[in-house]
């Protein structure tokens, strides 16, 4: 009899764990998309709603105005119009990059510090792709899918437009301009932490040098979470963490690749401290 017990009581408990973890399955990535919501309707704000107390006319003729005005600059360029005709605002703006720039700078310490922070980020997404392939496999309903072009998609905007392309890569590019500076009063573990010191781990503002370790000691935890997850579900935001990743590498490589180009620098804070012994780029 108390085999019995056994035998009915087995199947059954096994069966409630099945159907917890089917509705563990379904609740996290409501729980997603829940929790992106405020970054989405911020998105929506921005692109499709005028500010508050600006008429929709004037919020529409203002941006028609700003997009006239960059195309009459970049026409102005191309028929080779001196710089003398630009806005006076544009020219005080590049007086001090030019400056910067002229000054005898090291193209070595410059590659080697760009190169070390793609050669890093790159690192995470070659450990990264083999968990996405063989998790992708695990995609089963229709819903998944589209979770996977939802997670794509915001990881494209927030991490890799917002937070590389607008942030992250043009400093990494500039500060990489800045280590590169010849000068006697530079220590030269600058430039053999190079990579380190484009990310901002050291040598900057209060507020960057914590923000640089704030971010990576998030994202570190991040990591650590989405372990705990189960396929498809980490493979699906292991795919929005490479599109970040590649979007960022790709926008370090092209703002370095411009600025040798142009010779100078990014237009873009470096955020150095007030005790710096390098000069100013703005």
């Amino acid at each position: 009899l108390r085999a019995k017990r056994l035998t009915h009581r087995c199947p059954l408990s096994s069966r409630r764990r099945s159907a917890m973890a089917r509705l563990r399955g379904k609740l996290w990535p409501a729980l997603v998309l829940a929790a992106t919501l405020p970054w989405w309707r911020q998105v929506a704000l921005e692109l499709f709603v005028p500010p508050p107390g600006v008429a929709p006319q004037v919020w529409d003729v203002s941006h028609r105005h700003q997009l006239v005005e960059g195309l009459d600059v970049l026409d102005s360029k191309l028929r080779g119009v001196s710089e003398s005709s630009l806005p006076r605002r544009a020219e005080s703006a590049q007086d001090g990059v030019a400056q910067a720039a002229a000054n005898e700078r090291s193209q070595l310490v410059q590659a080697w510090g760009v190169a070390g922070v793609v050669l890093y980020l790159s690192y995470g997404v070659f450990k990264v792709v083999p968990i996405v392939l063989d998790g992708l496999g695990a995609i089963s309903e229709p819903w998944q899918w589209g979770l996977l072009i939802v997670t794509l998609l915001f990881f494209a905007y927030v991490e890799g437009y917002r937070g590389f392309q607008l942030g992250f890569s043009p400093r990494v590019v500039s500060r990489a301009w800045v280590v590169s500076e010849e000068i006697e009063e530079a220590p030269v573990w600058h430039k053999v932490l190079a990579p380190a010191f484009c990310i901002g781990y050291f040598h900057g503002t209060d507020k960057r040098v914590i923000t640089s370790w704030a971010v990576t000691t998030v994202i570190f935890a991040v990591v650590i979470g989405v372990k705990q997850l189960d396929n498809p579900y980490r493979a699906i935001i292991d795919a929005g963490v490479i599109v970040g990743l590649m979007w960022g590498i790709l926008s370090i490589i092209v703002l370095y690749l411009a600025s040798l180009q142009s010779q100078k620098p990014p237009e873009f804070d470096p955020a150095l401290p007030e005790d710096t012994p390098y000069t100013p780029l703005n």
